[in-house]
């Protein structure tokens, strides 16, 4: 995904104006706001309320509103690339849904993603709701760019291997490598780092093997 941008201070205590508002006595309506904590932990609930419904251009991360600028061309093309030859293999072998950003994917009420791909098994269908998926695909994939820190994407892993997803793969346009990492015990482990000249090997999609210069060509 590309680099996220915190909300200003300002925004950010708005928000909590809002929501302090909606909790005040009407007694009380005479008295000045004042926001107990501008570090109010927000839930999928009020994210939906606060965000632009389809707008694919925020996410909730650790109970905070996050808002990501537009991804470039460089990045939807390797989106585009890799979600046909991935839903042609899903398709072909009837193993499930294959899903792109933007769509709301919760993984627990206070965090909110917006992955670029996304996989949900057969067996695993009743996640998919009519405005979002409630709970972990199958499969993940990031597309990053040269924004994106050792950090944000430490706290993805961490909440992709704590709630269940399966398998994780990220895509580096700078390195041009793809990386994949599969479930063990509750962590996600590399099992491998594919550059253009190898084969990307999925665990989940059992028989699929993307060339990796066909991301890059």
């Amino acid at each position: 995904m590309e680099r996220w941008c915190f909300l200003s201070d300002l925004e950010i205590l708005t928000i909590a104006l809002t929501f302090e508002q909606n909790n005040v006595m009407q007694a009380d309506f005479a008295k000045p706001v004042v926001p107990k904590s501008r570090k109010k932990i927000l839930t999928y609930d009020d994210y939906a309320a606060l965000t632009p419904a389809g707008s694919g251009l925020y996410e909730l991360l650790n109970g905070k509103i996050i808002e990501m600028p537009s991804p470039t061309p460089a990045h939807q093309r390797v989106a585009r690339q890799l979600f046909k030859k991935m839903d042609a293999f899903v398709e072909l072998n009837q193993l499930g849904e294959l899903f792109f950003a933007p769509l709301d994917t919760v993984f627990d009420q206070t965090n909110t993603f917006q992955p670029d791909i996304l996989f949900i098994s057969k067996s695993r269908s009743a996640i998919i709701e009519a405005k979002k998926i409630d709970g972990a695909p199958d499969l993940v994939v990031e597309i990053l760019s040269d924004g994106n820190t050792a950090k944000e994407m430490s706290y993805k892993k961490y909440i992709y291997e704590s709630s269940g997803v399966l398998e994780y793969w990220i895509v580096n346009l700078l390195k041009q490598t793809v990386t994949v990492y599969n479930n063990i015990e509750g962590e996600l482990l590399p099992s491998g780092i594919f550059s253009p000249s190898e084969k990307a090997i999925s665990q989940i999609l059992p028989g699929f093997e993307l060339p990796v210069s066909d991301l890059f060509g």
